[in-house]
C-alpha cells in the first residue's frame, strides 16, 4: 500500500542545485502527495524559478534566519496543520543525487517497517560507488563512533543493507507522521543548523527502530558542506569557528544537548559531552598546522 507522504526540501541562495533536486523528484516512479520547498531568504532567483517552472510546488518563505532546522519546521508544521492524511514526512537536501526510484523504495522499506525512521545510504556522487554515510555505532558513556562501511564500495556487497543506526541524519530522511504527534519539531532553540540527528535519536528513545538502507541511495556532493568541517588543514585562525559557530559539526552547544537527549544521569551526560569534545578537540589538533 503506498504511504501518503510529503517531502521538505530548506534551501538558501542554490538554484540550480535546487532545480536539478525538483527535476529528479519530478521523474520519481511514485510522486509524493506535497512537494514543500522551504526558501530561507534567498536572493538569487528562486523564488522566480518556484513560481516558473515548479507551479505544483509549495513555497514556504523564512527570512533568512531559520536554517536547516527552522526551514525543516517550517514545512512540517505547514502539513500538519494543513493535510491530516499524510502519514509520512520525507527531508531531502538540495544538494544531492537520486534515482527514479528512490521514493519508492524509501516508502516501501517504510512499509515493511512500520515503526522506524528510515535514512538512505548515502554515497559519493563523483563515483556513485564510495559509501560516505550507511549509519554508525557511538558509544553512550565515552562517545566514540564508528561509522558503518565508510569508504567501502557499495558494490561490493551481494545483498541490500540494512543498518541499524545510533542516530540517522538528515539527507533522504523518512520520519512516520506520528513521531511528530508524540515527540514535536526538531528543536530549533538548541540546535539552529545541526539539528537532523536530535530528533532521531529521541525518537529512538522512545520505541522507534533507527534504519539506513542502500535500497534508499542518496549521492551526496562532498564538498557542499560548512567549511570549517571539510578543511584537510587548520590554523589557531580556525579553532573559533570550529567550536563556537553555530554551523560547526563541532559546535559545543549541539553537543551539549545531544549529550542531554542521550544521557540517563547528570554524570553520564558530563561523561559523554568532555569525551566528545575532546574527541573533536584531538580532530583539530592533529591537523593544525602552524606555519
Amino acid at each position: 500500500m503506498k504511504i501518503p507522504v510529503a517531502i521538505v526540501v530548506p534551501t538558501f541562495n542554490r538554484k540550480k542545485l535546487l532545480v536539478e533536486c525538483l527535476s529528479m523528484i519530478n521523474a520519481q516512479t511514485v510522486q509524493p502527495e506535497l512537494v514543500i520547498v522551504v526558501n530561507d531568504g534567498s536572493s538569487d532567483g528562486t523564488n522566480e524559478i518556484l513560481k516558473n517552472d515548479f507551479p505544483q510546488v509549495i513555497e514556504l518563505n523564512g527570512d533568512g534566519n531559520l536554517w536547516w532546522t527552522g526551514s525543516v519546521n517550517v514545512g512540517i508544521e505547514y502539513v500538519l496543520k494543513n493535510h491530516p492524511g499524510i502519514k509520512g514526512i520525507i527531508l531531502q537536501n538540495d544538494d544531492v543525487k537520486f534515482n527514479n526510484n528512490w521514493i519508492e523504495n524509501l516508502t516501501n522499506i517504510a512499509n515493511e517497517n512500520p515503526k522506524a525512521l528510515i535514512g538512505s545510504l548515502t554515497v559519493d556522487v563523483k563515483d556513485g560507488d564510495r559509501i560516505t554515510y550507511a549509519g554508525k555505532s557511538t558509544h553512550p558513556w565515552f562517545a566514540y563512533s564508528k561509522y558503518y562501511h565508510r569508504n567501502k564500495k557499495l558494490s561490493s556487497f551481494k545483498e541490500d543493507l540494512l543498518i541499524e543506526s545510533f542516530d540517522l541524519i538528515g539527507r533522504g530522511l523518512y520520519i512516520p507522521i506520528e513521531v511528530f504527534h508524540e515527540l514535536g519539531l526538531f528543536d530549533f532553540e538548541h540546535f539552529k543548523h545541526r539539528g537532523d540527528t536530535e530528533l532521531p535519536l529521541r525518537a529512538k528513545y522512545a520505541g522507534y527502530k533507527l534504519l539506513v538502507s542502500s535500497r534508499a541511495l542518496v549521492m551526496e556532493y562532498t564538498n557542499t558542506t560548512a567549511a570549517v568541517d571539510i578543511k584537510e588543514k587548520y590554523s589557531l585562525k580556525d579553532f573559533k569557528p570550529k567550536f563556537f559557530d553555530f554551523r560547526s559539526s563541532a559546535y559545543w552547544k549541539y553537543r551539549y544537548y545531544y549529550g542531554k537527549i542521550l544521557a540517563k544521569n547528570p554524570l553520564q551526560h558530563m561523561v559523554f559531552f568532555s569525551c566528545r569534545m575532546f574527541i573533536h578537540l584531538g580532530g583539530f589538533v592533529s591537523r593544525l598546522r602552524l606555519w
